[in-house]
């Protein structure tokens, strides 16, 4: 290899007028030198980092060498390693102008001191401390940077340490404490002063190299204030040094986040004298430096581009951290309402970046305080009823009452001004966010946080909290009043904050001991109450206004248990409200106008909010309107007679009877339900509705129509059939869910929803199954002129391609030809736009998912009928080969899972073994062709990254990724569940190693228990070809690039405890899974698994390696580099192994010297422990992290790994 070639290379592709071409031949080049032959690499590189050399080059050159001393060490001889040392001693003392080279340099005298161990590190420490005494600021830089990067490294970055050595660098680390602290201490102090005399002189430059100096002496602090005792910090000056830094312009940021990591540190095993002491120097600076900036002359620079912007946030967090976790170490109360009150002062400070700093403290506080209330209560009604009293708890700090209110009003006030309410887009963005989706997920996190506060403060202080809530409320609605003057936005403000902050405070006082205590209860209600009347009174015309009191109105949902009285008037009031407040229009109960008026959207939304208050109301509290029930229906059927209520409100009040009547005897609940779906039954039942679900044609003519819009254009016609059929749907798929299972002590077929799943369920099925016959070639040809509305709508496009891998950037979604722009714009399910039938067929298709989910829990005697068999075999996977993979994503997790998890054991042959016959092979051939797609070698390099066809191939990855984790998810039930008990643990046989007794038991749809076995089993047994299907997508999956392998292999391990039980599945074990499993090991995907890995490998070999009439022996014969001597002696030591870990480190050993371990990327990182490798038994062991020249030259490819076994 020729050097100056080489320096050529590199130099010229690093000029400005260098080609692409040039610059790929340089990384190709410079990846050559850290893979070559390591004497010939570390010359190049000694070359490189010459001082004669431009310094783009010497940065390669140190690059180079650190790669060669961090991962190649052991290809050095101990000469060589001494050469490299004085090498790396002799670059930091030349002492490089560039602060890059000379970071470089440290670095790689760290990295030889890591590699050498520590006796290296206790020769060169005295050294570098008297080369930093007589050499200067330069020096002193560099000593500092090197006692930084070699605490790093031992610290941190130690994964390719072996454990002894790291043990004695650590120790030896530990035992120059004594110079290390003292000397960065002393380098703070004495260059501090010397860049203040070199200012005073005017000599710029020198002050400079002195404030280098300190800067680096800070970040060493940093690195050391990690993990060193804090009283020897203290000791050594640097708490001190630190907080008289934070007096200065140029060294606070860094001196605060040295303080920062002592605050965040736990006391451990320090003596807590000294641990509080510690946090106190540390608050006292915090005090000081917080009183400056806070004060009338500084405050103004706290705010966005001011001058302590940036530190005022650094110290915020500081004291926060501090706060959360170290406030009593405060000896005074004085201090400690000091401290409190500038937190207090940032919490309400109009700068949200730096408030928000300031409230994960206050919610910590809060939460401590809550809880400690709440086991006071416990422990007195305990103590008041001569129980036990428990194990004492440790005492938290109490916070001043006045604190805690003041909070409060802190909170309220902040939800009122900015926290209220999510941003839309229309809202203006602050100029501190670079986009509109950081500026929500901030202000979403926001307003948890103060939401927390409210309810942590309500917990500790109720009274307040109620007394608080009632006087915001009563402000609220004053400004709402006409006479008041107040504009509409500063009413819709304060009536929303008042109404989130009384949903905060009610979460807190009605906690689940409320019913237990009588007085306390009485006092909640009675101070409800009167809120209650003054949001029911409230008479607004207001669309959003209308929505906040609608909201309100929720949060009294608890309140009508202890006072049912209340129930008939306030219904009577929602009544008046919705149909008063914003009167529907003639013709409201039509399909929404395909173009809406301004302020429609949000007067129907309103109306709706309205609508949905008695359905939480009933929810919570069934048994105070259950004598109400009549009134209730004859109000509804009077409202919707007389057009005075929209469908989707009618099914909304019709929920809520459904709801209260759930606490009625069957009787009555079974009356309730017909009178709710009758209607939707006799539509159902007419020969028209049943002639458009004849024919996925005869759907698409009733439903789906394409018709000219009358200016050149298409238009979907069905806008009144759609409308019906969705809100029709709707209700059914509502009461599956609102009316759960009767008790176990009645009788099952009494069911009130049984009758109606016979008719409703089947229906339904057709309809999902015309459904997916739009996404056939036939059905997007009906459908071409608005074929948009079968792909993904462009906001789901946006949110996935935000999610897209790092490095391929996302084009902004195009208008397409439908006009759809990236909002989706307005997509009622009754309108006529591509948008509108796209929201249709995705609500139509989860509500029959989800009504079919729910049987189980719901209405397990619908499950026996054999109409739904029929009809769900025939429908649920109807052209399921066209859908695309979200659509049977949503499949498996609304349908497949909860059933797994739940249908009765009769159930499995009826329901589970059609629907996997059909569902396993179509997987099985969906994943491994898209993941063969995904993972083929690209043709060539991309030139279109920012293209549309880049954002498509993002978002088919990520899609496919989601369905290959649910179908993982799926197989893993099928795993876990236990024929005798639905939903329960494993069975023992999901653990590894040898084979049982054969277990014969009976058929889950005979009854019989089945002996304890897993769905997966019994599926093997009952239909080995699907269950089969099944388990070999599973194998296959654990070579896919993706999370869900690692799921995949451990429903792998869970077949090697059942291969003894099945003669077919003994032999796939020994074949297939182990292939797959070895395989699975030249993926990174499984270097965090690699230990389950091996342990299934392990467990399989345990098993079969020495029965001659397993596969197991062929394939480890086949692999590379393995003898038939080799294998005979790996089978005799693992059988003479004892112990889960020697056997895996044993089986490590003969797959890394059997294939190579470049080739498997799961085990990069693994280290061999100090053991005799296979092939000399008798050898001494390589030392950790090297590797043998024959080892690497015998290294292959990943890609070599997973055809190794197409070899004969």
């Amino acid at each position: 290899m020729d050097a100056n070639a080489v320096i050529q290379t590199l130099l010229q592709s690093q000029q400005l007028t260098a080609t692409q071409q040039q610059r790929v031949q340089a990384t190709q080049l410079f990846e050559q030198l850290k893979a070559g032959e390591v004497h010939a690499s570390a010359a190049v590189a000694t070359e490189l980092i010459k001082l004669h050399q431009p310094a783009e080059l010497q940065v390669l050159g140190y690059t180079l060498l650190q790669h060669l001393v961090g991962n190649r060490w052991d290809e050095f001889t101990a000469e060589e390693h001494s050469q490299v040392a004085t090498l790396a001693y002799n670059m930091l003392q030349q002492g490089a102008s560039s602060w890059a080279i000379r970071s470089k340099a440290s670095l790689l005298l760290a990295l030889v001191i890591k590699r050498s161990g520590p006796e290296l590190w206790e020769a060169a420490l005295p050294q570098l401390l008297q080369a930093a005494a007589t050499d200067g600021p330069a020096m002193q830089e560099q000593v500092c940077m090197v006692m930084r990067y070699v605490a790093d490294e031992v610290t941190m970055y130690s994964d390719d340490i072996a454990g002894e050595a790291k043990r004695l660098l650590l120790a030896s680390l530990t035992r120059s404490l004594s110079k290390v602290l003292p000397f960065l201490e002393r380098m703070l102090e004495a260059n501090f002063a010397a860049a203040g005399a070199a200012v005073q002189a005017g000599n710029r430059e020198a002050a400079q190299q002195h404030v280098l100096v300190i800067q680096a002496a800070l970040a060493a602090a940093n690195t050391y204030s990690e993990w060193v005792p804090v009283g020897r910090l203290k000791d050594a000056g640097l708490i001190a040094a630190c907080g008289y830094m934070l007096n200065t312009t140029e060294f606070r940021d860094a001196a605060c986040d040295v303080m920062r990591q002592v605050a965040g540190r736990k006391q451990g095993d320090e003596t807590p004298e000294v641990f509080k002491a510690v946090q106190e120097q540390i608050a006292d600076a915090l005090i000081a430096a917080a009183a400056a900036l806070l004060s009338p002359g500084a405050q103004g620079e706290l705010g966005y581009e001011g001058q302590h912007d940036e530190f005022g946030q650094t110290l915020c967090e500081t004291m926060a951290t501090l706060g959360s976790q170290h406030l009593g170490s405060l000896s005074t109360q004085e201090k400690r309402l000091a401290y409190l009150q500038h937190m207090l002062s940032f919490a309400r400070h109009p700068y949200m970046l730096l408030a928000d700093k300031a409230l994960p403290m206050w919610v910590k506080l809060l939460q401590d305080a809550a809880t400690s209330a709440a086991n006071a209560q416990s422990s007195a009604a305990a103590a008041a009823a001569g129980g036990n009293l428990g194990s004492p708890r440790q005492a938290t700090l109490a916070l001043p009452p006045d604190c805690i209110a003041a909070l409060m009003d802190v909170a309220a006030e902040q939800l009122r001004t900015r926290g209220a309410h999510v941003p839309t887009e229309e809202d203006e963005l602050p100029p501190y966010f670079d986009s509109f989706a950081d500026y929500k997920e901030f202000v979403v996190q926001y307003r948890a946080r103060l939401s927390s506060i409210v309810r942590f403060a309500a917990a500790v202080l109720p009274e307040h909290a109620l007394l608080a809530a009632g006087r915001r409320l009563d402000a609220a609605v004053a400004a709402c009043s006409p006479a008041s003057g107040t504009k509409p936005e500063e009413a819709r403000s304060l009536l929303e904050s008042a109404v989130h902050f009384m949903e905060s405070t009610f979460k807190a006082v009605w906690d689940g001991s409320l019913q237990e205590q009588p007085a306390k209860l009485q006092a909640v209600v009675t101070a409800m109450e009167p809120m209650l009347q003054r949001t029911l009174g409230l008479q607004v015309t207001d669309a959003l206004l209308l929505t906040h009191q609608a909201r309100g109105l929720e949060a009294f949902a608890k309140i009508f248990g202890p006072r049912p009285d209340l129930a008939a008037p306030a219904v009577a009031r929602v009544f008046d409200m919705l149909v008063n407040n914003i009167p529907l229009e003639a013709g409201g109960q039509q399909p929404p106008p395909g173009k809406p008026p301004p302020g429609w959207r949000e007067s129907m939304h309103a109306r709706q909010f309205v609508s949905m208050v008695p359905l939480v109301w009933t929810r919570a509290c069934p048994e105070a309107f259950l004598q109400h029930l009549e009134a209730l229906a004859s109000r509804i059927k009077e409202l919707w007679d007389q057009g005075r209520i929209r469908a989707g409100e009618k099914n909304a009040l019709q929920e809520a009877v459904v709801g209260a009547v759930c606490a009625a005897p069957p009787q009555l609940q079974a009356s309730v339900v017909e009178w709710v779906l009758a209607e939707v039954r006799a539509e159902w039942a007419t020969p028209a509705w049943q002639a458009r679900l004849a024919s996925p044609q005869a759907f698409m003519e009733a439903y789906t129509p394409v018709e000219p819009d009358g200016a050149g254009g298409w238009q979907l016609g069905g806008q009144a059939g759609r409308w019906i059929l969705y809100h029709h749907a709707h209700l059914v798929e509502r009461c599956f869910r609102t009316m759960k299972a009767l008790p176990g002590g009645l009788d099952a077929g009494s069911h009130p929803l049984t009758p109606h799943a016979e008719w409703a369920v089947p229906q339904m099925l057709r309809i999902v199954a015309s459904i997916h016959a739009l996404y056939t070639p036939a059905g997007r040809q009906a459908l071409a002129p608005v074929a948009s509305a079968l792909e993904m709508a462009p906001q789901e496009r946006a949110l996935y391609l935000r999610r897209g891998p790092i490095g391929k950037a996302a084009a902004k979604p195009a208008e397409d030809g439908s006009g759809e722009t990236g909002d989706d714009g307005y997509a009622s399910v009754g309108g006529t736009s591509p948008a509108s039938l796209r929201a249709w067929l995705r609500h139509m298709r989860e509500f029959t998912y989800q009504t079919v989910g729910l049987l189980p829990t719901n209405c397990p005697p619908a499950m026996d009928s054999p109409a739904l068999q029929a009809a769900y075999s025939q429908s649920i996977f109807a052209y399921v080969d066209t859908l695309e993979h979200q659509h049977v994503r949503i499949i498996l997790r609304h349908v497949l899972i909860p059933h797994i998890r739940s249908c009765a054991d009769r159930h499995l042959r009826p329901w589970l073994v059609p629907a996997l016959a059909a569902l396993a092979p179509h997987m099985h051939t969906r994943l491994t062709s898209a993941w063969g797609s995904l993972q083929a070698p690209a043709a060539g390099p991309s030139s279109t990254e920012d293209s549309a066809s880049a954002n498509d191939e993002i978002i088919r990855e990520r899609l496919l990724r989601e369905l290959t984790q649910e179908y993982a998810t799926l197989l893993k039930e099928l795993a876990t569940r236990t024929l005798e008990a639905p939903g329960g643990a494993a069975a023992a046989a999901a653990a590894a190693g040898g084979g049982g007794p054969s277990s014969v038991g009976g058929q889950p749809g005979s009854g019989a228990t089945g002996g304890g076995k897993t769905v997966l089993e019994w599926l093997l047994e009952t239909d080995p070809g699907t269950g089969f299907a099944a388990i070999t997508t599973a194998v296959a999956g654990m070579c896919w690039r993706d999370e869900a392998a690692y799921r995949f292999a451990m429903l792998a391990r869970t077949l090697v405890g059942m291969a003894p039980r099945d003669a077919r599945l003994y032999q796939y074990v020994g074949g297939e899974v182990l292939k797959a499993a070895i395989s699975s090991l030249a993926t990174e995907t499984m270097a965090t698994h690699q230990a389950d890995i091996m342990a299934l490998i392990r467990d399989i070999l345990l098993q079969q390696a020495n029965d001659p009439s397993s596969p197991a022996s062929g394939v480890l014969a086949s692999l590379p580099n393995m003898s038939p001597d080799t294998l005979q002696r790996f089978r005799t030591q693992l059988a003479a192994t004892g112990g889960d870990k020697g056997q895996r480190d044993l089986t490590k050993r003969m797959l890394v010297a059997a294939c190579g371990k470049g080739s498997l990327a799961a085990l990069a990182d693994w280290k061999p422990p100090a053991a005799a490798p296979l092939v000399e038994p008798k050898q001494r062991p390589h030392r950790a992290g090297g590797g043998s020249k024959d080892e690497h030259s015998e290294a292959f490819t990943a890609a070599a790994v997973s055809t190794m076994f197409d070899r004969h």
